[in-house]
């Protein structure tokens, strides 16, 4: 399941150069007055950084950004927000009382790049769709054939394939906004080779190099780098479902290991676990192991999945959710993934499930 972070809803823009700040203009029709927060993303949370009370729908904020930042407006009455990118520029934010989130945002050619791509990119994605959509039907028909199954993968693959070479050309032809950095980090960080990717941010030219988006496309490189296949494992201890701390050294040398990243909430997650179950009772006598690592919050919900798919491997998690230590450690943006060490703790695969993992297994332990 990817990873639901903030950064997808929102509206990116520029690095700007106007330095006289950012003024937003708002007008909501049919609202009642109420206070109005100004809020800017800090470390994936919103953060209130000013506020003020909106007079017949309208309401106005000034300030300053050194750089394009992360911004929403919430309008307290409701709890509703409209997402947007804050920059120094007069931006207008024009919409009704019975659907705020739907409000206009006008003011950045940021902005209207952005759209423009997610314009682009339905229409490019309507191949992959309509794949999905037969695969599903036939699923539901009774009529998913080996053969047919197999004929829809191959489509899928051509699909995705010409839908990740529009990504790529876009990000390449605009690559001098911060648009294309963030379509980066959303739509190819997790999908690209440490080399692709390294080409791409490489080639962002230095007045966006400010940006956190290339920021944190920087960090991911160097987490790729680090957990790249042929690499050592990166030692980690959190507490198991009985609060002892157990570190995945403890499993490591002498067996293959995989590190599972997942989670109780997780449907992808779930629907791989029988998998899972299958292949450990297969493989784990001739040296196979399972190292979990939970990404919840809630302890109830964890320990109940565990127990309903049947776990029988080690567990741990800090119950930090989607701020689990581990998952800067080894650059987990999406779940689930998975890890496979060697008998040396080295890094030999990743992201393996279903037939693929059964395969791997195979050929390393029959």
């Amino acid at each position: 399941m990817r990873k639901l972070f903030i950064l997808s809803a929102l509206a990116i823009g520029m690095l700007s150069c106007q330095t006289e700040g950012f003024k937003i203009n708002g007008n909501i029709e049919g609202a009642t007055d109420q206070q109005v927060l100004l809020q800017l993303v800090k470390n994936n949370e919103l953060v209130a950084i000013d506020s003020t009370m909106m007079e017949g729908g309208k309401f106005q904020f000034k300030g300053t950004v050194e750089v394009p930042d992360m911004a929403a407006l919430e309008f307290t009455t409701k709890g509703e927000r409209v997402i947007m990118f804050l920059e120094n520029s007069e931006i207008n934010v024009t919409g009704t009382a019975d659907n705020v989130m739907a409000s206009e945002i006008t003011g950045s050619a940021s902005q209207d790049l952005l759209n423009n791509f997610s314009k682009q990119q339905q229409e490019k994605a309507q191949g992959i769709t309509e794949v999905n959509y037969r695969y599903q039907q036939a699923a539901q028909d009774g009529i998913l054939t080996p053969a047919l199954q197999e004929e829809l993968f191959a489509e899928y693959q051509a699909e995705n394939e010409k839908y990740q070479v529009f990504i790529k050309q876009f990000v390449k032809e605009n690559n001098a906004s911060v648009v294309a950095a963030y379509i980066t980090l959303r739509e190819l960080a997790n999908s690209l080779s440490t080399e692709a990717l390294d080409s791409i941010v490489s080639a962002f030219p230095q007045e966006i190099q400010a940006s956190p988006f290339v920021t944190m496309l920087n960090e991911q490189l160097e987490v790729q780098k680090r957990t790249a296949i042929g690499q050592p494992y990166i030692d980690f201890s959190q507490p198991d479902p009985d609060g002892n701390e157990v570190a995945l050294s403890s499993v490591v040398g002498g067996k293959y290991v995989l590190v599972d990243f997942w989670a109780a909430w997780c449907t992808p997650c779930r629907k791989e676990n029988p998998n899972l179950v299958k292949l450990y009772n297969q493989y784990n006598p001739k040296g196979f192991e399972i190292f979990g690592v939970s990404f919840d919050r809630e302890r109830d919900a964890w320990l109940a999945a565990i127990e309903n798919d049947g776990l029988t491997w080690p567990q741990v998690s800090d119950l930090g959710g989607w701020e689990n230590s581990v998952a800067k450690v080894y650059g987990i943006m999406s779940i689930p993934s998975n890890v496979l060490l060697d008998k040396e703790g080295k890094i030999i695969a990743k992201n393996l499930r279903g037939e693929d993992l059964e395969k791997k297994l195979a050929e390393l332990l029959d």
